[in-house]
């Protein structure tokens, strides 16, 4: 049988590998390029302390939307596996549950969303902005994030064929016309906070619909139908959902609580000071999980063959890739954040230079649990990851609530508390509980990702000698330096990672995975 028929599934992943690869860059570029430009634009046109309110809207909208994420990362370890191993009738159990299922749940959670939305104003600090105009930005934009949450249904299938090309075109449908209503109504009406909101909601009813037709299209043997329906197997995903979800809710009280301790802390405009930094952070995870998000279809590919000697080198040599790619771009922002905050958004929020450090620095960390956690999932050991969550996430609080007024360093020691957990529980316990899973040594897949860190650190070094070198008098005098340092450094590091950063037997496995295009224009005595 073919994969459209239903016969076992191949994901293909040597083969789908540079397709997906290179439309993770497409998806991740257009979202830079929009996210990048929409903030001078919501800067100028609704001001500082107004655009501060609308990251603290979409973070809040991760804690409503909590079940539904937990539910979709359980359906997609099921419908991938059982695909893998050209189980379809199982495969409609798993998707016609997932589909009433999450349904069921995102109507449970609609009036919990508006009512939050409706104490959004009396929580925050919102400045001059009417309580009426924030409750409607919150309440779209909650409405929004529930439909694309109930979406991401249909995306599980594309994720499930390793077909994350389309899943990508979905998303890029949902920025585009996000950005296209929201200059339209801004133009047409005139700036507003709840005009914002609406044009998120908008979006997401245009990706969910592109979202449908594609897994129908794809995957017409997944029969949407009611009688496919199980209680088993709902509490089968529940099951491993309610250790997701514990999961989820600890990364989030690590990492997103931040912006409202600092907004209830500090005001609106060190939440908007901090959201900039936080910025990078989100940049550079994006570009790191243009490849990591390719890995997770292998990984559970992997567990559906049995084939743990695979896993374990394939994870291996993903994470000392990364690591050691990402150690560039991690490094280049640290020494560079003064000038490309000025480029950004202008001179006067250059001194949020350490803060962008503070923030950026743990992707490092970020990077290497990525690549290992699919593993707990694919093995249904889920229950270990949630447990340490539970601790680490309300140790940040604490933290969080601490380190500020100790140190007396406001935003920046809410900063460092999350920087802290992010260590213990990405860099350290993450690689470790995961080899532990597969029955390896607990620094199997630490090891890996000691060049990375080796090579961030020299990175920084040189940098900062050279970045203390050059004195800079105008915006052209930093643009010009930004490009001349940027490629040296970057020529450089490439050249001695590529002759002497991998293995023979690496570099081979390396090139059979990049784009054609690419790979033949790599001379083999390089890499």
């Amino acid at each position: 049988m073919t994969e459209e028929e239903g016969g076992r599934l191949d994901i293909k992943f040597q083969q789908r590998f540079s397709k997906n690869l290179i439309s993770n860059v497409v998806y991740f570029v257009l979202n830079i390029i929009i996210g990048l430009a929409l903030v001078p634009f919501f800067l100028d046109t609704l001001g500082p302390a107004a655009y501060g309110l609308i990251p603290l809207a979409t973070s809040l909208t991760s804690y409503v939307t909590l079940v539904i994420d937990a539910m979709n990362g359980a359906i997609s370890r099921y419908l991938t596996i059982e695909l893998q191993r050209g189980d379809i009738t199982k495969a409609n159990e798993t998707f016609n549950t997932a589909i009433f299922g999450t349904l069921g749940i995102i109507l449970l959670l609609t009036p919990v969303a508006l009512f939050i939305a409706w104490l959004a104003p009396s929580i925050f600090q919102i400045g001059e902005e009417t309580p009426f105009a924030v409750f409607l930005l919150f309440a779209l934009i909650f409405l929004s994030v529930l439909i694309r949450a109930w979406s991401s249904n249909f995306m599980v299938t594309l994720f499930a064929l390793n077909r994350l090309d389309l899943r990508n075109a979905v998303n890029c449908v949902n920025l585009i016309v996000q950005i296209i209503f929201v200059v339209i109504l801004f133009t047409a009406i005139g700036p507003s906070l709840p005009l914002v909101g609406l044009s998120y909601l908008i979006a997401s009813v245009a990706a969910c619909s592109f979202a449908f037709l594609l897994s129908r299209r794809l995957c017409p043997y997944l029969n949407i139908s009611p009688k496919f329906f199980e209680k088993s197997r709902f509490k089968e995903l529940g099951g491993m959902s309610l250790w997701l979800l514990i999961t989820i809710l600890g990364v989030l009280l690590r990492s997103q609580v931040a912006l409202i301790i600092i907004n209830m802390l500090f005001g609106e405009i060190s939440g908007t000071e901090y959201s900039l930094a936080l910025m990078w952070f989100t940049l550079l995870m994006g570009i790191s999980g243009l490849i990591t998000n390719c890995f997770t279809p292998m990984i559970y590919s992997y567990r559906g063959k049995e084939d743990k000697e695979g896993l374990v080198k394939f994870t291996s040599l993903a994470i000392k890739t990364i690591t050691l790619l990402m150690a560039l771009p991690i490094g280049l922002v640290c020494i560079f954040a003064p000038q490309l905050l000025t480029l950004w958004v202008g001179e006067q929020y250059a001194h949020l230079a350490p803060l962008v450090w503070i923030l950026v620095i743990p992707v490092l960390f970020l990077i290497q649990s990525a690549c290992c956690a699919p593993i707990n999932a694919a093995y249904k050991r889920v229950r270990g990851p949630a447990l340490i969550h539970v601790i680490a996430g309300p140790c940040n609080i604490v933290l969080a609530l601490l380190i500020p007024f100790i140190f007396n360093n406001g935003m920046y020691g809410v900063g460092i508390s999350v920087g802290i957990i992010t260590f213990i529980v990405a860099g350290l316990y993450s690689p470790m509980y995961n080899a532990y899973v597969v029955g390896m040594p607990l620094t199997t897949f630490m090891k890996p990702a000691i060049p990375g860190y080796a090579a961030f650190c020299l990175v920084g070094v040189i940098g900062i000698i050279i970045s203390n070198l050059i004195p800079f008098t105008n915006i052209a005098s930093i643009v010009l330096y930004l490009i001349i340092a940027g490629c040296v450094i970057s020529g450089v590091y490439l050249l001695v990672i590529g002759k002497f950063g991998f293995k023979k037997e690496e570099r081979r496995i390396i090139r059979t995975v990049l784009p054609v295009n690419i790979a033949k224009h790599i001379p083999h005595w390089l890499f």
